[in-house]
């Protein structure tokens, strides 16, 4: 009666919630979850939540369900298998409504798990072909590819690359990929001590920094596939007096707000994380309700040119 489930008299209607309003009572979750078979919770996995472009998602994510009166879950597996793995086991536990997973280690174990979950779910920053599971992505090898051509129709022919993770395909072999693309499409050699494999952290850009610099020629561009690891790039630059843009040219990719607070401000491709979050929520929604979802979701990207990168001077 207190949710308008059935009919009932008025005055019997008048009668009971006045004692509700008298005592404080409040529903039982667990009780009423039973009898309708919802929790009204969404069950959200991401790798690191002190990630910017992470938060961000989740503040996408939240903008839909809190509408819609769901809660949220929150997991943080930073990227160790073994808690990936354990959360999702938790989220079937649960029995919650529905699952949202950015950024997962795709073994063979966390494949079955998915599977098995058998609840409505979306992955984000991913591309699964072969598997039925709603993904929200950008297009990581164009969006990769647009970077390094703009680079090039600066004049820059030796550019370098530091990549994601490889364990994170689109992160890493996309976006190196793209990268690649480009470097063949315009007939420039690839110098393979200029292509580096990095973290999602500011550390791991410094240090693939340094190993590129460390070369026996230099780059005159570079292309990193996060803004994070960028700002350790600018941060080896700034320490070893190699001037940006002037010396090398940095383009990043994401385009977070740390991208804007750097000096010089990073030119970067626009990945926004709040329409990764609010694409992957709508979606989910429409899971739960039965309805038709697409298999892959685009979110859209562009180039943000700010003062990183310069023409090369012929």
């Amino acid at each position: 009666m207190l949710n308008n489930s059935k009919p009932v008299r008025p005055e019997l209607r008048e009668r009971v919630l006045k004692i509700v309003q008298e005592t404080g009572f409040q529903p039982n979750a667990i009780a009423r979850s039973l009898v309708s078979k919802e929790t009204r919770i969404i069950g959200v996995m991401v790798p690191d939540i002190s990630n910017n472009f992470y938060s961000n998602l989740i503040y996408g994510i939240d903008s839909v369900i809190s509408e819609y009166d769901y809660s949220m879950f929150l997991a943080i597996s930073d990227e160790v298998v073994d808690k990936e793995l354990k959360y999702l086991r938790l989220f079937k536990e649960k029995q919650i409504d529905g699952v949202i997973i950015a950024s997962i280690h795709f073994l063979e174990g966390n494949i079955q798990t998915l599977q098995e979950i058998q609840v409505p779910l979306v992955v984000t920053g991913h591309d699964l072909p072969g598997y039925q599971i709603p993904t929200v992505n950008v297009n990581n090898v164009q969006a990769s590819y647009d970077a390094t051509a703009y680079l090039i129709s600066q004049g820059h022919t030796k550019i370098a690359c530091i990549s994601g993770p490889l364990w994170d395909p689109p992160c890493g072999l996309d976006r190196m990929g793209g990268y690649r693309k480009a470097m063949r499409a315009h007939d420039l050699p690839i110098h393979e001590g200029f292509v580096v494999e990095g973290e999602f952290t500011a550390k791991s850009g410094y240090e693939a920094m340094r190993r590129i610099c460390e070369e026996k020629i230099r780059p005159t561009a570079v292309f990193v596939a996060t803004d994070l690891m960028a700002v350790g790039v600018l941060n080896y630059l700034y320490d070893h007096g190699i001037r940006v843009p002037e010396d090398i040219s940095v383009m990043g990719f994401d385009n977070l707000e740390l991208a804007s607070l750097s000096r010089p401000m990073l030119t970067t491709v626009h990945n926004d994380p709040f329409m990764y979050g609010k694409a992957a929520a709508e979606q989910l929604l429409r899971q739960i309700r039965n309805e038709p979802v697409e298999r892959m979701s685009t979110v859209p990207h562009h180039l943000v040119i700010r003062q990183t990168v310069s023409a090369l001077l012929k």
